[in-house]
């Protein structure tokens, strides 16, 4: 299993959650190297059968994710990769389009190549009807999932999570 954005609020949880039905192996793919090893420390504490790997990456960068997933080989990817603090997106919103909208197609496209069961888009609940730039670039994001999941092998999902306290 592969988690991008694993070091971040919401995919450090996925690693946690997903750590307690012991995978074989959790790639947990981050650009921001300290919360994916403090995270990396605390799983290996709590379920020191399981072997994971921490890579650090960004998703935006389209040869570095086709490259990783093709070596990898992950058989589910969740995608919680994303900028996601909507007055910071305002403020920047070519910021967002890269990350949430290139970057999200770059997991797609590379997900589908290295012929992965299923990839699981983490979006938002933002995205419906989005009144703002973070809202509109995770609904381009569910957008890009459906388009491809009717065309291919891999199966395509995204999924909203609301805010999390805790």
């Amino acid at each position: 299993i592969l988690v991008t954005g694993g070091g971040g609020s919401i995919g450090s949880e996925l690693c946690r959650q997903i750590s307690k039905f012991k995978p074989k192996k959790l790639y947990i793919l981050d650009i921001y190297e300290n919360n994916a090893y403090e995270l990396e420390l605390e799983l290996k504490d709590q379920f020191p059968e399981i072997q994971y790997d921490v890579i650090i990456a960004s998703v935006r960068d389209t040869k570095r994710i086709t490259n990783l997933f093709k070596a990898l080989k992950p058989q589910i990817i969740f995608h919680a990769a994303a900028h996601k603090h909507v007055p910071l997106i305002e403020a920047n919103p070519r910021e967002a389009i890269k990350n949430n909208i290139y970057g999200s197609c770059n997991v797609i496209k590379a997900a589908i190549e290295s012929e992965a069961e299923k990839m699981v888009l983490i979006s938002t609940d933002k995205a419906v009807n989005p009144t703002n730039v973070m809202g509109a670039t995770k609904r381009f994001a569910e957008m890009l999932v459906q388009g491809y999941n009717q065309q291919r092998k891999t199966e395509l999902v995204a999924i909203i999570v609301r805010n999390v306290l805790g």
